[in-house]
């Protein structure tokens, strides 16, 4: 190559002058030029993301079987650009004029401290002159003219694999400057190839990511499973529950009492699972628009979906039979998680479990009505018991004008009897002149000596044997009421409409 730029110097003078004055001329100008008209002056890596190419300790280093572009910068005299002689203007197709970047090629290191005192031996002499001591494993695949920069150029270069055995090797650079060749001997021009780092299996790769959506999932599922179950809810389990349910309550209530401790440990295990997969598919595919949905829709359906969907539904059973895992977690995350359940124990104090009013049971068995195992008289029974302490008297009394009773001047005789055990009751109001002035009581049970065909007066009857008349107000409570009925056995009340006017008093009557 040096021959040829030399052959290049002298065809165009040859042909512009004769041939002896030719000769002194051009041996005049070569005296005048200076030694290097095109002088290298550093390269440096185009792109790094890749990670295939880099600079280590100061040195380039490049991955076997890379192609990677580097740029090199040059120096270009006054007199290179008053006498521009480009290189590779037959060979490139560069335009005339345009002052040519140097030509570099690549020298062979010895590898080791014997290769250093090897090259102490040899003799001092240019290696890249020599055109077969140029390494063909760096291959120079072409170079492009940067248009931003007037002293620069960017080469692209393939570094060839390895020889088997081989794990790294080092190689020197040479430049051609137009006139001669110059080696750089010193390591910031020197290029490393490194192996390729071994590719992990595509099977371990899948397995890995099943591993990582699975520990994401369990931590999801037990975040659902274990706080959902209430300390108060296992404690009624345990005492309500099938036998299952008691058996799972029994052996989750000594975790579930740890209620921060647990959340900081799912928590945390869910972060980190989550974090380690993403990084884990931006290794395997890089960060590309693959990895990212990649991660998305592994995190969103298989990491948070499944399991909420079937945790919820299945609380108890599944936070049961992840026990072991559950303590697992909680002892491997201790150093994490148990500083930071303390802190939110000082700070929120202890856990409020969930209670329910009577009118939150209320409301409970209405809307799990067609859930629940309840028959309607049950759920009526239940709901009134409920509601003894909320509702009065005259909420549930039977008005008077719907009340069967009887007047004092009646009659007990046949068509009397028989209209009283027609009426189905037991004991049956009676009134004097007006039909809410009850003045006594009649018992079924009184008639049964009473002969029809004697057509008995009713006041006989009462006037014998004067059943008591209770009274109370329009607003007593049923629970006061309820107490008062056991106390006296009192079946049958006589209640005021309104305790604010005792003088406008309408009566009330209840069969209990």
């Amino acid at each position: 190559m040096a021959a040829d730029a030399a052959a290049a110097y002298r065809f165009p003078l040859s042909i512009l002058h004769p041939p002896g004055v030719s000769l002194l001329f051009l041996l005049a100008l070569l005296s005048t030029l200076p030694a290097t008209t095109r002088a290298l002056l550093g390269v440096r890596p185009e792109d790094t993301e890749s990670q295939e190419i880099s600079v280590r300790d100061g040195m380039l280093t490049a991955t076997e079987g890379t192609r990677f572009m580097l740029r090199v910068y040059y120096s270009v005299s006054p007199v290179a650009q008053q006498h521009p002689l480009n290189l590779s203007s037959a060979t490139s197709g560069r335009k005339e004029g345009v002052p040519a970047a140097p030509w570099i090629a690549f020298i062979e290191e010895p590898e080791g401290d014997s290769g250093h005192e090897e090259r102490q031996l040899l003799p001092k002499v240019n290696p890249c002159v020599v055109e077969n001591a140029r390494s063909s494993d760096i291959e120079l695949l072409g170079s492009f003219k940067s248009s931003s920069s007037h002293n620069s150029v960017l080469v692209e270069l393939l570094a060839k694999d390895l020889r088997r055995g081989e794990a790294v090797k080092h190689y020197s650079m040479c430049a051609f400057d137009g006139t001669k060749w110059e080696h750089f001997s010193t390591r910031d021009f020197w290029l490393a190839v490194v192996e390729r780092p071994p590719q992990a299996d595509l099977w371990l790769q899948a397995g890995v990511s099943v591993l990582l959506l699975a520990l994401s999932a369990l931590c999801s599922g037990l975040n659902i499973s274990m706080l959902a179950l209430d300390p108060v809810e296992l404690r009624v389990l345990q005492n309500s529950g099938t036998d299952k349910e008691q058996k799972y309550a029994r052996n989750i209530e000594s975790v579930r009492k740890h209620g921060n401790y647990i959340l900081c440990t799912v928590v945390l295990g869910n972060v980190l699972t989550n974090t380690c997969f993403v990084v884990w598919m931006c290794q395997i595919v890089g960060m590309t628009v693959l990895s990212t949905a990649s991660c998305t829709f592994g995190i969103f359906f298989i990491g948070e979906i499944l399991p909420h969907s079937v945790a919820s539904r299945h609380s108890l059973a599944i936070a049961s039979k992840t026990l072991c895992a559950t303590r697992l977690l909680m002892l491997l995350f201790f150093p994490i998680a148990y500083p930071v359940s303390k802190i939110l124990d000082i700070m929120l104090h202890q856990e409020i479990s969930s209670f329910y009013t009577r009118e939150k049971l209320v409301a409970m068995l209405r809307v799990t009505d067609p859930y629940h195992d309840l028959v309607k008289e049950e759920l009526n029974i239940i709901q009134g018991a409920l509601e003894l302490r909320t509702k009065t008297v005259e909420d549930v009394c039977t008005p008077l004008s719907d009340c069967y009773i009887l007047s004092s001047d009646a009659t007990l005789d046949f068509c009397t009897m028989s209209d009283v055990m027609q009426s189905g009751f037991t004991r049956i109001p009676v009134y004097e002149n007006e039909r809410s002035n009850i003045v006594d009581i009649l018992f079924v049970k009184d008639l049964a000596f009473v002969d029809p065909d004697d057509c008995t007066p009713l006041k006989t009857i009462t006037q014998f044997y004067r059943h008591p008349m209770h009274s109370v107000f329009n607003d007593t409570k049923l629970d006061v009421m309820l107490e008062e009925f056991k106390r006296a056995y009192v079946m049958v009340k006589y209640i005021l409409l309104d305790n604010s006017s005792v003088r406008n008093r309408q009566k009330f009557s209840t069969d209990c």
